[in-house]
């Protein structure tokens, strides 16, 4: 019984455990409730979810953080965080250029997702050591080599 009521709940947080995100019009509504802390908008937490729903569901003017009661980010701290979420979706691809890149650590989704996972003390330091790494075969080199542009250009854009 108590198994069985510990599974219940546990399932319940795992629905519950994803912060929802939708656009309403001109603003990204991130329903905060969910989350275990409070919304911040200048913290380490708060900063990297925003660019990722952001991210996933497309630009917006304004940012509302809901809870019991909504936090507005607008202005240029929104159109800041719209550029970092564009690079974030620049930055990696919708699918790799062949199948047996989704297995590779060096293939770009990979690397990108490293300095994302780290946002926003990007590990590019980290995610250049895979690429160092060298190439698996000789077509990995050609893909290795536009995954460093990649990063050099992301590294770039956002200093």
């Amino acid at each position: 019984m108590k198994d069985t009521i510990s599974k219940l709940v546990s399932s319940f947080r795992k629905d519950r455990s994803e912060t929802k995100a939708t656009v309403d019009g001109n603003a990204l509504v991130i329903d905060c409730s969910v989350c275990e802390l409070m919304p911040e908008p200048g913290s380490t937490e708060c900063m990297r979810c925003m660019v990722a729903k952001m991210s996933a569901e497309g630009g917006a003017e304004r940012i509302i953080l809901r809870t019991g009661k909504d936090l507005e980010i607008s202005g240029n701290s929104a159109r800041a965080i719209r550029g970092i979420a564009s690079l974030k979706r620049w930055s990696i691809p919708l699918k790799e250029r062949e199948r047996r890149c989704t297995r590779c650590e060096s293939s770009r989704t990979h690397v990108m997702n490293v300095v994302w996972e780290s946002f926003p003390e990007q590990e590019f330091y980290s995610a250049r050591s895979i690429l160092s790494r060298g190439p698996e075969s000789d077509s990995c080199s050609l893909c290795l080599r536009m995954t460093a542009r990649a990063l050099d250009q992301l590294e770039s854009d956002l200093e």
